[in-house]
């Protein structure tokens, strides 16, 4: 998962995984095998924080092009956004994989007003995913996801390095109507390195007014985040709506001039048609 975990990055994750696994039953031996190309459209939207611990939601709509590509190493759009399958077991999974969120209009946040605005942020680093229930179990699972990403944004089409993010998930995930249908809840807290801090909650010296004082941000702990997520599959088309609660209470610049407040909330659905895929299958 991305650091401010955006529903619209969530949900177009969850679109990806959607194609990654057709309904599940418990007779592994039966799943047929997956194609190693598809490609599909959609449509998404979702009403996300402008950034941790603002008071304010922003409105994000757009389509979606999907592409899935199940190479033999590299996997494009099969549960993440890319990912390399370095090494996997029963219960251990080590991949190399990408995430992101939307950018922040500074005009749109009273306390950011004449401050840089916050530009498009992506994430890339390894991440052990660790399946904690009986991995025989088709149907349902616990697992703890353990990313360690460095982040970037960019701002002004200047790419910048921002730190690094580290989020553990804990997550269920059940399946019924013979996978159709699948629910999940999960809990991330979320901790990032001092220059992520610093993008969201220094204020430089250049941007202080009576109302906001110069602020020096610090490393720590940023959030956490409970989610609860409905997929529906069809053969041809996916559908998911999510929620989720944010507590930034706590975080280590919680005393910051730009800090408003320690509850925030999300939610977002998509919709998702397959429209072409390969005859040649994918390796499993």
């Amino acid at each position: 998962m991305s650091l401010r975990h955006g529903v619209a990055i969530a949900l177009l994750l969850a679109v990806m995984n959607c194609h990654a696994q057709s309904a599940q039953t418990t007779k592994p031996a039966t799943k047929p095998a997956l194609a190693l190309w598809e490609f599909g459209a959609g449509f998404a939207a979702a009403s996300t924080p402008n950034y941790p611990g603002a008071s304010g939601n922003r409105l994000r709509a757009l389509p979606i092009p999907v592409v899935i590509y199940r190479g033999n190493f590299l996997r494009i759009g099969d549960g993440s956004v890319a990912s390399g399958r370095l090494f996997r077991s029963d219960r251990i999974k080590l991949d190399v994989s990408l995430n992101g969120s939307f950018d922040a209009r500074s005009e749109d946040v009273d306390v950011r007003r004449n401050m840089p605005d916050l530009g498009f942020a992506f994430e890339v680093g390894p991440e052990i995913e660790w399946q904690l229930s009986d991995p025989t179990i088709r149907d349902r699972r616990w697992k703890l996801e353990l990313p360690l990403r460095a982040a970037f944004s960019l701002d002004d089409r200047k790419l910048n390095e921002r730190g690094f993010v580290f989020s553990p998930q804990l997550e269920y995930e059940r399946q019924f109507a013979d996978g159709r249908y699948e629910w999940s809840a999960s809990v991330t807290p979320s901790f990032a390195s001092r220059k992520l801090h610093d993008y969201f909650f220094t204020v430089a010296p250049q941007f202080a007014t009576v109302d906001r004082a110069a602020f020096e941000a610090q490393g720590g702990y940023l959030q956490t985040t409970l989610d609860l997520s409905l997929q529906r599959r069809g053969r041809k088309s996916f559908a998911a709506f999510g929620v989720s609660y944010i507590s930034f209470a706590g975080g280590a610049n919680d005393d910051s001039p730009l800090y408003e407040q320690d509850n925030g909330w999300r939610a977002g659905f998509v919709v998702v048609w397959r429209l072409w895929e390969s005859k040649q299958r994918a390796p499993r």
